[in-house]
């Protein structure tokens, strides 16, 4: 199964890879549609440029990259004025270090998030089942940002560092 996978994969460009994966995860775990779907393509960018406005210094970046709207590598430009109520090493549980998230982040949980992956994709739903399609992924997905619709909190995960932190304005 894991070499079909693979063999499946191959044929694709990289930036899709993680799409992929999370289709077959939410088909697989049998996921309700209506809790979590890949968002809009038409609207992809109108919510990855409300999350990066809003969060990222975007004015001063020091490369070139920076200036223009990018997902990779936010981390290092993050707003200095947004506070970081929440950071951790990811543990070897990875359910455990995804699900601090609902624990920390004080959200209405009867409400809809984005996930924003770090390759452009965005997603829409709810925790549980935000949370349940990332805990089985295989590392295909570098950094994904959990982002309220209101634009005044997320949670993320930076692969490089191996860790998960949450901020709010």
């Amino acid at each position: 199964m894991l070499e079909e996978w693979r063999k499946n994969l191959k044929n694709k460009p990289a930036r899709y890879w993680s799409r992929i994966e999370i289709e077959e995860i939410v088909k697989e775990k049998n996921i309700d549609r209506n809790r979590f779907y890949e968002y809009s393509k038409n609207k992809y960018q109108q919510v990855i440029n409300r999350f990066y406005y809003s969060f990222v210094e975007h004015k001063n970046a020091n490369h070139k990259e920076c200036s223009q709207v990018r997902l990779s590598y936010l981390w290092l430009n993050f707003r200095n004025e947004l506070n970081k109520i929440y950071h951790e090493y990811a543990s070897s549980d990875w359910d455990t270090s995804l699900f601090k998230i609902k624990e920390i982040l004080e959200y209405d949980w009867n409400k809809k998030l984005f996930l924003i992956l770090s390759d452009g994709w965005v997603y829409e739903g709810y925790i549980e089942e935000i949370l349940s399609v990332l805990a089985e992924t295989d590392g295909l997905i570098e950094d994904f940002y959990i982002v309220t619709p209101e634009y005044d909190k997320f949670a993320m995960y930076c692969s490089d560092g191996d860790s998960i932190s949450i901020f709010e304005k």
